[in-house]
C-alpha cells in the first residue's frame, strides 16, 4: 500500500505542472496548500480508524500508546471539541483576528441570506474589527462608511436563504483570496495570516467584488501596502 503513494518527486511535479509559468512565490504557496490538503487528510485517516478503535472499546491511553502520545493528547485531539476544524488548512493559519474577520464574513452572509461567503462579505468582516491592521489602513485611506454603503446593495441583492446554523461555502472568488492573502503571508514572512494580508488578498484579485468596492472608495493596493510599511 505504501508504494502507491506518492514520492517526493512526484509531489514537486504536480505543484510544477499546477503553476506552470508561475512565479517562485506562486509556486511556494501551491506547495502550501497542498501540503495543508494532505495534513487534513493524514488527519481524518487517523481519525477514522480512532473512532474504530474506540467503538471497539479502546482506551484513550491505549490509543495514545498507538499514536506515540499522552492519553490526553489523544483524547483532546481527536474528541469532537478538539476535531472542530471549521475552514479546513486556511483556518488553522488565520490569526485569531483573521479568524475573527472570516467568521464575521460568514455571519454577514447568512444575514443577507446569501448562498455564499463573498469577498464583499470578507470586506464587511474586515470592517467589524476596529483593532486590526486591514481596519486601520482602511481607515486611514478611506471611508467605513463609504465602503458599507458601497457593499450593502450587493449583499442585499443576493436571492435565496441560507437559514439559521446552515453551512454557506466560500466562493470560489473568496477562496482564491484567501490563497492570495497566505501569498502575501509567505512574501511578507509571517507565520499566520492576519487581517492586513487578507485586505491584499482581496486587493490582487481586481476583478473580485470586494477588490471593486474597496478600489471604487479609493483604496488600492499599492495605498495599502505603503501605509502597512510606514507602520
Amino acid at each position: 500500500m505504501m508504494e502507491s503513494l506518492p514520492t517526493h518527486d512526484e509531489l514537486i511535479r504536480l505543484v510544477g505542472k499546477t503553476t506552470l509559468e508561475a512565479d517562485p512565490l506562486q509556486q511556494l504557496t501551491e506547495a502550501v496548500v497542498l501540503s495543508g490538503r494532505i495534513t487534513e487528510l493524514g488527519d481524518g485517516l487517523v481519525g477514522h480508524f480512532v473512532a474504530r478503535a474506540r467503538s471497539s472499546g479502546a482506551t484513550w491511553e491505549e490509543i495514545g500508546e498507538c499514536m506515540g502520545v499522552s492519553k490526553q493528547a489523544a483524547q483532546k485531539r481527536f474528541t469532537p471539541k478538539g476535531r472542530q476544524r471549521r475552514g479546513g488548512f486556511f483556518f488553522t493559519r488565520l490569526a485569531e483576528e483573521a479568524r475573527f474577520v472570516v467568521q464575521r464574513a460568514v455571519i454577514h452572509a447568512r444575514e443577507a441570506g446569501s448562498t455564499h461567503v463573498g469577498t464583499e462579505h470578507l470586506v464587511l468582516g474586515l470592517l467589524d474589527d476596529q483593532e486590526s491592521v486591514a481596519w486601520r489602513a482602511i481607515t486611514a485611506l478611506g471611508s467605513v462608511d463609504a465602503i458599507r454603503s458601497a457593499v450593502q446593495p450587493e449583499t442585499d441583492s443576493d436571492e435565496g436563504s441560507a437559514g439559521a446554523g446552515r453551512h454557506i461555502p466560500f466562493s470560489a472568488d473568496s477562496k482564491k483570496v484567501l490563497e492570495l492573502a497566505l501569498r502575501e503571508t509567505i512574501r511578507s514572512g509571517d507565520r499566520r495570516i492576519g487581517t492586513g494580508h487578507i485586505l491584499l488578498g482581496i486587493l490582487r484579485d481586481e476583478k473580485s467584488l470586494g477588490a471593486r468596492v474597496l478600489l471604487g472608495s479609493g483604496i488600492s493596493r499599492k495605498a495599502v501596502e505603503a501605509w502597512i510599511e510606514e507602520e
